[in-house]
């Protein structure tokens, strides 16, 4: 039979496990659910410090997500290398690290402690894994009440890391699933789905949904449409006609930046969205434009079959996006005229 403490001990376990359980299940934003998770552990291990650490897939480094009894403003630019610290040799191995005493752990890093001034005299660090995959790590830094942390603890952390790396995978995964039913499938260029939730965020400008709102951000944009597509799939085939494609949105991309966006919204017919901090910045953005959409048409015009595209271009605020698509697309037209008078043109 058990012990009071040893019942109370269980109760409180089985509380804090239903509590993460509906913590995951209850929604898909992985911000709301790690800060649900975190708060979780602050209240079950009542340690002085706690944090979690997103390891970048692109830099392989950590960086602070949530960080908390510490200012989270004087760690969250410190970026962790590799096998750097505990957090550090934690993601990469991916096995968990319970030091009750740091003053014996010769891989402690103080460069976090250096930074704020906290003085850390004991840690749990775990990986937040799933199938071999390390997303981040999560710490616990000395209890408030001055004891040890024990095995025991150091076991329940590592279960609730497999929780929260479930809701990792799950939210990557929902990411993807959303990534590929806004993509095109042909040109990987963005579909109607996403230029539709791209409008709505321009036009919208409630108080609730302000910090989403694009409506005062400058942009400029340009609709791209092929020339004569009909007669490269009538004379070379459907799949020259696809290759055609493909080539002008790679050659796009290859020049752009990753915050801008390419969509494709009809057949053959493209476009081309930037975004500007303010109208000096937008002034370079229509010349960076032209020179982009004139550079790879010289090299369309190489391609086999060679093709070409005509264009329209027009800036302003994200909100006037509607008008700024229909007179960008009557420039394109008049472009596409011209060249049927003039063909060397």
């Amino acid at each position: 039979m058990l012990s009071p403490m040893a019942h109370e001990c269980s109760k409180n376990l089985k509380e804090l496990y239903a509590s993460i359980g509906k913590i995951i299940t209850s929604s898909l934003q992985l911000e709301e659910i790690l800060d649900g998770i975190m708060e979780e552990i602050h209240i079950f291990f009542n340690p002085e410090n706690w944090s979690l650490l997103r390891l970048d897939p692109v830099s392989n480094q950590l960086f602070f997500v949530i960080a908390k009894g510490i200012d989270f403003q004087r760690v969250k630019n410190i970026r962790l290398n590799p096998g750097e610290g505990i957090a550090g040799k934690v993601a990469l191995t991916g096995k968990a690290i319970f030091v009750p005493d740091i003053n014996t752990q010769c891989e402690y890093s103080p460069k976090v402690d250096e930074e704020t001034g906290f003085r850390t005299k004991s840690i749990i660090a775990v990986p937040v894994k799933f199938r071999d995959e390390v997303f981040g790590v999560i710490e616990i830094i000395n209890r408030l009440d001055e004891k040890n942390f024990t095995e025991d603890e150091f076991l329940i952390l590592k279960s609730i890391a497999d929780f929260a790396a479930i809701a990792f995978a799950n939210s990557l995964l929902y990411q993807r699933t959303m990534e590929i039913a806004r993509t095109d499938i042909l040109t990987g260029a963005y579909n109607r789905t996403k230029l539709n939730e791209l409008m709505e965020r321009c036009q919208d400008d409630s108080s609730e949904n302000r910090k989403k709102s694009l409506k005062k951000a400058h942009i400029v944009i340009a609709v791209i449409d092929l020339d004569k597509f009909k007669e490269i799939n009538d004379n070379h085939g459907h799949l020259s006609g696809d290759r055609a494609l493909r080539f002008l949105v790679d050659k796009l991309r290859e020049r752009i930046r990753e915050q801008d966006m390419l969509f494709r919204i009809g057949g053959d017919e493209f476009l081309l969205i930037m975004l500007g901090q303010d109208q000096e910045e937008i002034r370079g953005m229509n010349t960076r434009m032209q020179m982009i959409l004139e550079e790879v048409l010289s090299l369309t015009r190489q391609h086999t079959p060679p093709f070409s595209f005509s264009f329209g271009i027009r800036s302003g605020e994200c909100g006037r996006l509607k008008k700024l698509l229909y007179e960008s697309d009557i420039e394109m037209y008049d472009q596409k005229k011209e060249k049927e008078t003039d063909p060397e043109n």
